[in-house]
């Protein structure tokens, strides 16, 4: 996954070059009872836990995510990444 990023980046750069739209990437619906790993397939898709975690119901609610990718050296990140 990590290796399609600068493909990505490069496809939207000539996109928004000759006017066109930005590239619409697929979009993946998950459905499942309570508890069938909804949350851990989403995270292991992503390759990172960033859901919450914890006993009962509890991402309860529709979930939209939308990943956005952002360089190591990006301060935002790093902060992030931190937790600072």
């Amino acid at each position: 996954m990590e290796a399609l990023i600068p493909v990505i980046n490069k496809l939207q750069d000539v996109f928004n070059t000759i006017g066109a739209d930005v590239i619409q990437l697929p979009q993946i619906v998950v459905v499942g009872t309570q508890s069938s790993g909804k949350s851990s397939l989403i995270e292991s898709l992503v390759g990172r836990p960033f859901l919450p975690r914890g006993t009962g119901i509890v991402t309860r609610r529709p979930l939209i995510l939308q990943l956005v990718y952002c360089p190591k050296d990006n301060r935002e990140y790093r902060c992030a990444e931190n937790g600072n």
